[in-house]
């Protein structure tokens, strides 16, 4: 019998889900230790999946701005590039499922995401045409910017 709502308190902390697990396995309920394996298992690459689809969205936000908005050019925006940049980098290498084929597949979400921040950004409204140039690999992941 379900005693705990593992999908809650795995939202509500990472930490405490792991001590009543770890009390469950001390109790040898491990059907229900495993459950909440599970469930934990789930919302920890969930949030990894958010944290590299975040980390691109805003690289190619950055990208988009660097792109259209050429006398704005920062160290701030380079420094972002580059970190997001080192983001990415650090989620595949802790995260093997996250190959270029993920990232292709979340890419074309990602660059949408981006337009539409991008324009949030640059004080268009949604009635403004803002229709960008796709990003290549190339130009998110190898190309430099600097002022």
């Amino acid at each position: 019998m379900k005693t705990i709502d593992w999908q809650e308190i795995v939202a509500t902390s990472h930490l405490d889900t792991v001590i009543a697990v770890r009390k469950l396995l001390e109790q040898k309920e491990y059907d229900e230790a495993q459950e909440a394996l599970d469930e934990l298992q789930n919302a920890m690459a969930n949030a990894e999946r958010r944290a590299l689809n975040s980390q691109l969205t805003r690289l190619m936000m950055h990208l988009l701005k660097w792109r259209y908005q050429a006398d704005k050019r920062s160290t701030s925006w380079v420094r972002t590039i580059v970190n997001a940049r080192r983001e990415i980098r650090d989620l595949r290498k802790y995260t093997p499922s996250f190959t270029g084929d993920y990232i292709e597949n979340v890419w074309q979400e990602s660059f949408d995401d981006a337009i539409a921040e991008a324009k949030a950004e640059m004080n268009l409204s949604r009635k403004d045409k803002f229709e960008p140039a796709a990003l290549t690999w190339e130009e998110v992941f190898d190309d430099e910017y600097l002022l």
